[in-house]
């Protein structure tokens, strides 16, 4: 059995009690008392009376998923207390000799529905792949690592854990990392191989891009890409709000995937423009880079951008922040927040968990 290691701290977030439940009806659950759930179709680990068991350090059953009958794995939790952390370590026991791959959530934000009396982790997951592993074979999957703050906000809730299993369709992972290597087009870009487009900076830089890539990936530049628009007759366009290094991030986003240069990046205009573009992977991309790089100085700007631009994850975090950094509150920018809404809601996130 693998030692576990404690994940990133975590983050509170309380969801809107008129948002969608995030459990569609329909979805298989592993659940302890819950029905029988085949391992293909699992999303969810549920644990019920989170809040008591986080306070209990033991060994808790979570609960099993079937190949037709046949039971297939079983889940369980183990908590540990260390100080004022609590551990949550959660294991997977096969019931078959063989490789298997498991993804669950990655890190310890959690998104509270108190509506419904649910939490969420994180929606981001990580793979977990375990080779040529002997039946009945107990195996650590992750550790998920929680506040005093953390576990007051998960009473009287029943927390659920992402899960899915990438490779149950039969597709070697090899093949996966070759098919997402081929769609790394970075060298297009650079090269200005085949182009038929022409993007400018409002500060005259000028990129040769390609307009079926752009297309795919914002539907923003779908629409002005589409044959009786000016930008489509003209195979060019100017964006009046772009300086020419956001541009350049945003290409190299658009045909990589990726921006390398993440500590030097302007991730407040890139969040701006992520937005305005409807870049959905970039504008997680930036929340991330602004949520991983939060000063005293900077934190107040996060959050006001954070709610300008309906970034709940990020806006969470930066409050957190703040909660820990009281000292934030002294810069110049807390006197210039003109939001009374945004006001009321950071006083009463501090007030609320003081």
């Amino acid at each position: 059995m693998s030692s576990p290691k404690i994940s990133k701290k975590s983050t509170v977030e309380n969801m809107d009690e008129d948002s969608m439940d995030n459990v569609p009806e329909n979805a298989d659950i592993v659940s302890w008392r819950g029905r029988s759930c085949q391992t293909r179709d699992t999303r969810w680990l549920a644990l019920e009376k989170i809040y008591e068991k986080l306070h209990r350090p033991h060994f808790y059953d979570i609960g099993n998923t079937y190949i037709n009958d046949v039971l297939d794995y079983s889940f369980t939790a183990k908590i540990e207390n260390i100080g004022s952390i609590f551990l949550l370590h959660l294991f997977v026991t096969n019931r078959h000799e063989g490789s298997f791959t498991i993804a669950v959530n990655e890190g310890n934000d959690i998104k509270v529905d108190k509506k419904n009396g649910k939490a969420f982790l994180s929606s981001i997951t990580k793979e977990h792949k375990f080779d040529n592993v002997p039946e009945r074979a107990i195996n650590y999957i992750t550790t998920y690592s929680f506040s005093e703050l953390d576990v007051d906000q998960l009473k009287d809730k029943k927390l659920y854990i992402a899960i899915s299993y990438p490779e149950s369709i039969g597709i070697n992972r090899e093949i996966i990392e070759d098919v997402k290597a081929s769609h790394d087009f970075g060298a297009i870009l650079s090269e200005s191989i085949g182009c038929d487009f022409t993007i400018e900076s409002v500060d005259g830089e000028k990129f040769q891009v390609h307009k079926a890539i752009l297309a795919v990936h914002s539907e923003v530049f779908k629409a002005m890409l589409k044959d009786a628009t000016a930008e489509s007759l003209n195979n060019y366009v100017k964006l009046v709000d772009v300086g020419k290094e956001d541009l350049s991030c945003i290409l190299e986003f658009i045909y990589t995937g990726t921006v390398k240069d993440l500590e030097n990046s302007n991730w407040f205009n890139l969040l701006m423009l992520a937005d305005k573009y409807d870049l959905k992977g970039l504008r997680e991309l930036s929340q991330h880079a602004l949520g991983q790089q939060l000063t005293t100085d900077n934190v107040l700007e996060v959050l006001i951008v954070a709610d300008m631009y309906n970034s709940d994850d990020l806006k969470a975090t930066a409050m957190k922040f703040i909660k820990k950094n009281v000292s934030a509150l002294e810069t110049s920018t807390f006197k210039e927040i003109n939001n009374a809404s945004l006001m009321r809601e950071l006083c009463e996130y501090l007030v609320l968990l003081k």
